[in-house]
């Protein structure tokens, strides 16, 4: 049997990603506001927590630079912060061909992975995630 050659990628922020997130906080925030208000007129100021929300949506979804690795064996995490790898299992929780939503654990940590970030490692990386024995899970 053959064995899966090295992968190593770099995760790097995503913008489209970072607004959906801060738009769906909108959205969320904006619509129990208007809920409010029509049970009470006097409801109106927690639409000032709309941009609030969103902000927070923009925040929460920041993709940290991180390396991912797969060795042959196991994959590898390294934080930018920390420079220290740790052994995890990821899972493939979105595939959208052009895009895969990972959740790495321990953590969890999830791991937005874009084709035109990884545009060279892009084949090999999904050859790994989905072929190498025990790399990923499909959830």
């Amino acid at each position: 049997m053959r064995r899966t050659p090295p992968v190593v990628v770099q995760l790097q922020p995503q913008r489209a990603v970072q607004a959906v997130v801060a738009c769906i906080a909108a959205l969320a925030a904006g619509g129990l506001a208007v809920w409010a208000m029509n049970h009470r007129d006097a409801a109106w100021p927690l639409l000032l927590a709309v941009p609030l929300a969103a902000a927070y949506g923009w925040r929460a979804a920041a993709v940290l630079p991180r390396r991912l690795r797969w060795d042959g064996q196991a994959w590898w995490l390294t934080e930018s912060v920390r420079h220290e790898e740790t052994a995890v299992q990821l899972a493939v929780l979105i595939d959208l061909d052009a895009w895969l939503l990972l959740r790495a654990t321990p953590g969890p940590r999830w791991l937005p992975l874009a084709r035109r970030q990884q545009a060279e490692h892009w084949p090999a990386l999904r050859a790994t995630l989905f072929s190498a024995p025990g790399a990923a899970v499909q959830r």
